[in-house]
């Protein structure tokens, strides 16, 4: 099972011959650059080595830098950091005892940064490209509130078949599975940022035989981003479908029984 969270493991994501973000193979005349991902403005400054870099086309991810900052106060703000007052472009005011809602003087699309961070781990994990446009079915950390452009939910083919009421119950079992197949110890995983931050997934089919990835996503706290609007903590889960299947080295989930400690539900990493 593919495991990337030494230095040396992830040294070597950075050797891809081919950028995340569009699946080009890097020739002699491009100009690349280099992502880190999740961005280092997510991360205290003690947590951001070792980071996952990938390669990228300069055009193809210089787009992202205003997302990176904007996602940086948004965590700043949630773990109870102070930012300073020049260098905030996110106004966050929240109202706790009326509707528990909060708004953003600017908007930006959590659906997209979690699918970016599932593409290059996809790429560090497999050495193949994950389109941006896949079957996908995600559950973020937060639900409390209105995160304006990040309110977009997929309405893909995948969550139709998976997804029936997107509740509690699809959270708790997407959760399950990844508890189950971490006992025995049979996820790929990545694990970077001091620790700060680890994905983990294990590879399964749907009732009709479509492959699908169960995969969660956890970076500091942030399950416990909800609780603030008084809803239980919940973390990052979902599946996704890459077009081309599962991955020759993905791992399966086991078909074997395991107990787990199971006191959340909702958290994919949680005891």
């Amino acid at each position: 099972m593919p495991i990337i969270r030494t230095q040396q493991d992830l040294r070597l994501a950075q050797n891809l011959p081919f950028c995340y973000l569009c699946g080009k193979a890097f020739n002699s005349r491009d100009i690349v650059n280099r992502d880190h991902l999740p961005p280092s403005t997510l991360f205290d400054k003690e947590d951001r080595d070792p980071p996952l870099i990938l390669p990228t086309h300069k055009s193809c991810n210089s787009h992202e830098h205003i997302s990176d900052e904007l996602l940086g106060q948004f965590f700043t703000y949630f773990r109870g950091k102070t930012q300073k007052p020049r260098s905030r472009r996110l106004d966050i005011v929240d109202d706790l005892k009326t509707n528990k809602t909060f708004s953003l003087s600017q908007s930006f699309d959590l659906h997209h940064f979690i699918v970016r961070c599932l593409r290059g781990f996809h790429a560090a994990l497999y050495w193949e490209w994950l389109p941006e446009k896949m079957d996908n079915a995600i559950h973020p950390p937060i639900r409390g509130g209105k995160l304006d452009g990040a309110t977009r939910r997929p309405t893909d083919k995948l969550q139709e078949m998976l997804v029936k009421d997107a509740g509690v119950s699809q959270h708790a079992l997407l959760c399950g599975i990844l508890k189950k197949n971490r006992v025995a110890r049979n996820t790929d995983r990545v694990v970077t940022r001091n620790g700060k931050c680890t994905f983990e997934c294990i590879w399964t089919h749907l009732d009709n035989g479509t492959p699908v990835s169960v995969f969660g996503i956890k970076i500091y706290e942030w399950q416990c981003f909800d609780q603030r609007f008084g809803y239980p903590s919940r973390g990052c889960v979902g599946i996704y479908s890459p077009p081309s299947g599962r991955p020759r080295n993905g791992t399966k989930s086991t078909a074997l029984e395991f107990p787990f400690t199971n006191d959340n539900e909702l958290d994919p990493f949680g005891s």
